[in-house]
């Protein structure tokens, strides 16, 4: 449940920073989409398992569509193909700091050109690969690679507490378990 709680929390901190820095989809502006949510929901399913990992990413491109995008299961299924590469590509990680902030920009990049590519299809957008990468992806991924680093600290103290949470579970339960097992002797 935290784990939804705090990536909500992270997609409504997006919304936030899209009013203080609207953007313009002229083909000449620059422009700065911010992914916290994405980045807290991928961050967070590194450790889950590979169902676990495709149902959350989906249950939260599902959120992200109706509540933000105002499309339909765009986002969702993209999310979970990203989720679903990242699952394999963290197999061969670990975990730490520089690795966290480069898995986090490069599927930035992936969902972005994920999202590009089904635009191209549907003929939305007739924009080339490198007017994308120049004008809509090149901001976003360096404004968001700050935001990034926010979000791995975010996700090492939200990991932190939910490990000393377990640890005193477990901890009540080998005291009850020695206490139960006096009483019988």
């Amino acid at each position: 449940m935290m784990h939804y709680v705090l990536v909500i929390i992270c997609f409504l901190i997006d919304e936030a920073l899209i009013v203080l820095f609207p953007n313009s989809y002229l083909v000449n502006n620059l422009m700065f989409i911010p992914n916290l949510g994405f980045i807290t929901m991928i961050l967070t399913v590194r450790k889950f398992s590979l169902i676990d990992t495709c149902l959350f990413a989906f249950s939260c491109g599902m959120i992200y569509d109706f509540c933000f995008a105002n499309t339909f299961l765009i986002y969702a299924v993209v999310f979970t193909m990203v989720a679903c590469l990242m699952h394999l590509w963290t197999k061969h990680m670990t975990d730490t700091f520089i690795e966290s902030l480069i898995l986090a920009i490069v599927t930035i990049f992936v969902k972005d050109f994920l999202v590009y590519c089904y635009m191209l299809f549907e003929k939305q957008t007739y924009m080339s690969l490198m007017l994308w990468a120049e004008r809509y992806e090149l901001l976003t991924l360096l404004a968001n690679s700050v935001l990034v680093m926010i979000i791995v600290v975010l996700i090492r103290i939200k990991d932190d507490y939910l490990e000393q949470k377990a640890r005193k579970i477990r901890k009540a339960e080998k005291i009850e378990w020695f206490d139960l097992i006096q009483k019988e002797d």
